[in-house]
């Protein structure tokens, strides 16, 4: 799969015979978190129905500088939908399936629910046949509630204010994951790090990064790693450099630790054990550069001779390969 043939499976939903919008709140209250959907006159409907459309159309297939990567792959580039590939799913992106799979759903409604146990926005897009669903975490700020403050509103017909007597609820067509065809898809990783379950995938396959440094046996102490296995964006990038990394396991580790002394971005940042065989991550710094070594981030141009902190590093030869496919 790539972004170009991402991008067809989304046209065919927003192209499909009559394709609608759903609505759905996810809510996360006492009883655990819950599915409603959502009434909404006509006219408001058709106007939230073209702003999530078009919001897909302008942010993905309109997006010439969109790339495609493995969540597990992950790295801080900007313009990239990342494909969630771990064997743990967060709770709040399986109901994503859910709105998918089934159709009668309890009404929100008012007088049982509160919009203050609003998690998110859940946006269903397709026909019969095929389905395109979004979700919008929704940002504590975007509810403003009758209680909170002193809130005039414009009255009808007049310049005269008057007391806020509603809950207000601001909506955009910003949006976060998707799923479609059994996939899921992550937007905004930032996002993603706010739920629990997404803690737990990622620390599961952290570990299991840590034991292969471990394994290599370049590290002086390892705990140091392990005691930041908390921090989610750490966590994160060592599931990319140590699991899939194109240093770890692969180049010997006395050409590791010689590069270590001698690239310009590293000279002088690492300490290493007294035989000069292991290196010594006391630091945040240094494990954080640790971790852009093993995902072999600090290259040099063959044009121009000059070093680089690359993120992005998307294999050439690969996507070589899946061109003459086609």
């Amino acid at each position: 799969m790539n972004i170009d043939e991402l991008k067809e499976e989304i046209s065919s939903v927003l192209s499909s015979p009559g394709c609608s919008a759903e609505f759905y709140f996810l809510l996360d209250g006492n009883d655990g978190m819950r599915l409603k959907s959502i009434d909404i006159t006509d006219n408001d409907h058709a106007d939230l129905e073209k702003l999530f459309i078009d919001s897909v159309s302008d942010n993905v297939l309109l997006n010439d500088e969109l790339s495609l990567i493995q969540l597990s792959s992950a790295d801080d580039r900007k313009n990239a939908i990342y494909l969630y590939d771990l064997e743990e799913v967060p709770v709040e992106l399986t109901h994503l399936k859910l709105i998918i799979e089934n159709e009668n759903f309890e009404q929100f409604s008012f007088s049982t629910d509160s919009l203050s146990e609003l998690e998110g926005i859940l946006v269903l897009i397709g026909n019969q046949e095929t389905q395109l669903a979004i979700y919008k975490y929704q940002y504590p700020v975007t509810l403003l509630k009758k209680e909170s403050g002193y809130n005039l509103i414009k009255t009808i017909g007049s310049n005269r204010f008057q007391k806020l007597d509603r809950d207000v609820l601001k909506l955009n067509s910003k949006f976060e994951f998707f799923k479609i065809n059994g996939k899921y898809y992550i937007i905004d990783i930032k996002t993603l790090e706010r739920f629990f379950g997404f803690h737990d995938a990622v620390k599961n396959i952290a570990m299991q990064g840590i034991e292969n440094i471990k394994k290599a046996d370049i590290v002086l102490n390892c705990d140091f790693l392990e005691s930041r296995l908390d921090d989610i964006s750490f966590s994160r990038k060592l599931v990319k450099s140590a699991s899939q990394s194109p240093v770890l396991g692969v180049i010997p580790n006395n050409q590791i630790i010689s590069f270590t002394s001698s690239h310009p971005a590293l000279k002088g940042r690492f300490k290493y054990s007294a035989d000069g065989t292991k290196i010594d991550l006391k630091t945040k710094v240094s494990q954080n550069l640790f971790l852009k070594l093993l995902n072999d981030d600090f290259l040099q141009s063959e044009l121009t001779k000059r070093f680089y902190d690359s993120i992005a590093k998307d294999n050439i030869e690969t996507e070589q390969k899946d061109n003459n496919l086609r």
